[in-house]
């Protein structure tokens, strides 16, 4: 397998658009590599340490999977921003920069010196975004949290229950993903109004509104008037096969008739009882009692072509590697390789955005602590000496 769909060179509608890295972890991280994604030019600033996220498993040779997805198309720095010399190289790569991106708990770049206040006087046209587990303010604002703790305290564990009949995490961060999504919006919303002011701005975002606003259909509350109805829809949930799991996506009327004359039980897709989602949902626990026996009589696959030639949308479950090579993600390209300096060839998510004028594309696979921090610094004008005492000063480090 050779390298597919990475260009050296940046390309993207975000082409000039330079961005500081100070996250751990994917909340912001991620945001970052999607802008990369898009053409800007990204640094990774980490501590001599690393960011945080190199240390989960599962690793390649020592490099962690998780830091591989969510930090792809930068550039890496290794720099203790706890000196004045590691502050001195922030400011003036801030004040060559457009936006800066950091994930630290309220109050943690005001200390190290690199929050807002501070970098606006470098570079009044600086875009800052901070995106926190709780926010800046409120009494939660030093709470330290990870996605579970937004999940559970946002009422997703809790709703688990309609899915699989008992509380459970999901094992996608959606709060950690749809926040780095709401700063990537943020910021380019930031970008375009600086376009027509001139104008930088500090832009906040959290998990804690990374997990409403990805389930903003809960979080409706009627204040003058009682709620009707079973909540959700159905079936819209796993069957167990007589070989593995399939899910049932039949959420309209027709897809239940549809459905039922497939599965050999007309007569329950026009049954009075069961004819619209309302009634279905307040009748889920008999359905199922009555559905769950028929799907027991084939396999996935079987019941996956049987109803996906009748139109009902279903799918077998699979694991992360067998839909990586699914046709169908091929045909979109969201699997490239890109050549990694210690790994080699890395397999990775493509871009997920197609524009037709601007095509972005994967220029780099993420990299080694501190692996561009001199180059970094040569391009800054630091000296050979300089930068020889720096590396001695325990200031920066490369590998």
């Amino acid at each position: 397998m050779t390298p597919s769909n990475i260009s050296n060179a940046p390309s993207g509608p975000l082409v000039g658009v330079k961005v500081l890295d100070f996250c751990s972890f994917i909340n912001g991280a991620y945001s970052a590599a999607l802008m990369g994604d898009l053409g800007a030019e990204v640094i990774k600033i980490e501590p001599l340490t690393g960011d945080l996220a190199r240390a989960w498993g599962p690793f390649f040779k020592g490099e962690s999977q998780f830091y591989q997805a969510w930090n792809r198309n930068k550039r890496g720095m290794a720099l203790d921003l706890t000196t004045t010399a590691g502050r001195e190289i922030v400011y003036k790569l801030a004040q060559q920069s457009d936006v800066v991106i950091e994930n630290f708990r309220a109050g943690v770049a005001a200390k190290l010196k690199i929050d807002y206040a501070r970098l606006r006087e470098v570079n009044p046209r600086i875009i800052y975004c901070s995106s926190t587990a709780f926010g800046s303010k409120g009494p939660y604002r030093d709470r330290p949290g990870y996605d579970p703790v937004l999940q559970s305290l946002g009422g997703l564990v809790r709703d688990n229950v309609r899915f699989s009949g008992r509380a459970a995490l999901g094992v996608v961060a959606v709060a950690d993903y749809q926040a780095s999504m709401l700063v990537v919006m943020a910021v380019n919303a930031a970008l375009y109004h600086r376009e027509k002011t001139g104008e930088g701005q500090m832009i906040e975002t959290s998990l804690l509104q990374g997990v409403m606003s990805a389930h903003a259909h809960y979080f409706v509350e009627p204040l003058e008037c009682e709620v009707e109805g079973a909540p959700g829809i159905y079936p819209y949930r796993l069957f167990e096969t007589s070989d593995d799991l399939i899910f049932i996506a039949a959420g309209t009327d027709k897809f239940w008739r549809l459905l039922c004359e497939e599965l050999g039980v007309p007569e329950l897709g026009v049954d009075p009882r069961y004819d619209t989602n309302g009634k279905r949902c307040g009748r889920r626990e008999e359905l199922t009692e009555t559905l769950q026996p028929i799907f027991r009589q084939k396999t996935s696959a079987e019941w996956e072509a049987l109803l996906l030639a009748k139109g009902v949308p279903c799918a077998s479950v699979k694991s992360y590697m067998e839909f990586f090579s699914d046709p169908q993600v091929t045909a979109m390209e969201m699997n490239p390789v890109v050549e990694h300096p210690l790994i080699g060839q890395v397999r990775l998510a493509g871009v997920p955005v197609n524009f037709e004028k601007t095509p972005g594309g994967i220029q780099r696979a993420a990299p080694l602590l501190g692996q561009h921090t001199e180059e970094i610094l040569r391009e800054l004008g630091y000296d050979e000496a300089r930068i020889a005492k720096l590396r001695q000063e325990r200031v920066i480090i490369q590998r």
